[in-house]
């Protein structure tokens, strides 16, 4: 193995291990660790604190990771053109970063909802108040989902 190809497989593998660990860490340690709180009021800011300083770590990790994915193909391209099962193999890992990217968004985006919702006056402390529409309350039933592909589908695309 080259040097240069050494070092993209190492960004490619390393930022990986970032972006679903990280995906790990905020279901079950960032949520989890929230619900210790035992001031309610308390526990979605807490959370959303530990989501807010991952976030931009996260965004860089997956942004290496990508650029050591693109490396890689392009340094293996006559090997994906010319070898049996390695562009179905590449074209697979590539769905499923897809798919890791496509969660890793929806997550974020549920998240953000999330946060907005718990701001507005029909909520008292980060807990949907009783009676408050269901459409404050489904982005929480939603994003646990989410965060779950989030970390399945990234830690899924290195074989």
């Amino acid at each position: 193995m080259a040097d240069g190809e050494l070092v993209l497989r190492t960004l490619h593998d390393a930022e990986l291990a970032v972006w679903f660990g990280g995906s790990l860490a905020g279901a079950v340690g960032f949520n989890g660790g929230a619900n210790d709180v035992s001031d309610p009021t308390d526990r979605f800011k807490v959370a959303t604190a530990a989501w807010a300083r991952w976030t931009p770590v996260a965004a860089a990790a997956i942004g290496v990771h990508l650029i050591g994915a693109a490396g890689l193909t392009f340094t293996n391209a006559d090997r994906i053109r010319t070898q049996d099962g390695v562009a179905a193999a590449s074209i697979g890992k590539a769905a499923v970063t897809v798919l890791a990217l496509g969660a890793t968004a929806v997550s974020g985006w549920l998240g953000q909802k999330d946060t907005a919702a718990v701001a507005s006056p029909e909520h008292a402390g980060g807990i949907p108040a009783e009676g408050g529409s269901s459409r404050r309350r489904a982005p929480r039933r939603r994003s646990r989902p989410a965060s779950s592909a989030c970390g399945s589908s990234s830690g899924s695309s290195r074989p």
